[in-house]
């Protein structure tokens, strides 16, 4: 167990670590803007405009319009898959030589 860590936020990051890469870091975006929000909190009187409002509604959402994060993340995917598919198909070449 980490230090300083609950059992909840262990059992999460031992999820987390079962992930596929573009999913991680996808992820660790999403924590990181939290992380940042969290050290800088806006101040509860502080007027927000409705492009601000907007792109915050996004971020939650992950619905933006017009942006293709979902297609990046089938494309890191695919790739991914690409990769993993020649790695085994390399590895079952080698066991058929001997």
């Amino acid at each position: 167990m980490v230090q300083g860590m609950s059992t909840k936020a262990q059992a999460i990051l031992e999820t987390i670590q079962g992930l596929p890469p573009a999913e991680l870091r996808e992820l660790c975006q999403q924590v990181n803007r939290m992380a940042a929000e969290m050290e800088n909190p806006p101040s509860p009187s502080a007027q927000v405009s409705d492009e601000e409002f907007a792109a915050a509604l996004d971020d939650v959402t992950g619905c933006t319009v017009g942006s293709n994060s979902l297609q990046r993340l089938l494309e890191d995917r695919r790739r991914d898959r690409e990769h993993d598919e020649a790695w085994l198909e390399a590895r079952k070449q080698e066991r058929a030589r001997g």
